[in-house]
């Protein structure tokens, strides 16, 4: 089976991937013209490690509300260094091994999934980056 299981020839990081882009979807036409949210989290933790012989992300899907900068927290676990990259976006760090490393993620427009991966290793460690769209300001 190797890293990835598959489903009908898709690898459930593909599968995970399309889950994230309907969910957002339905979120913004489930009997609203737009659902909108209100968050006052600023600083999202993500740990970077190996279970059970995987490497992941943890949370894989990673969640923010648009039109405000957020900071990303990660800890990398593991002996070696790992990267992050948000394809779609100019985002790209490097996770030094054992070690926390923050970085800013600037302000994104609401109502968009975006695929995020180690670009230093690409077989492995992918998720979803998902922006709601923000309420209205008051």
């Amino acid at each position: 089976m190797g890293d990835h299981m598959h489903i009908q020839g898709r690898s459930t990081s593909a599968w995970r991937f399309l889950l994230a882009i309907v969910a957002v979807a339905g979120l913004a036409s489930a009997g609203h013209a737009e659902t909108a949210y209100v968050s006052d989290q600023s600083v999202v933790q993500v740990v970077s490690t190996n279970v059970q012989g995987k490497n992941v992300y943890i949370p894989s899907t990673i969640v923010v509300v648009a039109g405000k900068p957020h900071t990303l927290s990660f800890f990398n676990t593991t002996e070696v260094p790992h990267g992050f990259r948000v394809d779609g976006l100019d985002i790209e760090t490097v996770l030094p091994a054992q070690e926390e490393h923050e970085f800013a993620l600037p302000a994104l427009e609401g109502g968009k999934v975006y695929h995020v991966h180690c670009q230093l290793h690409p077989a492995h460690r992918t998720g979803t980056l998902v922006v709601l769209p923000a309420a209205p300001a008051k």
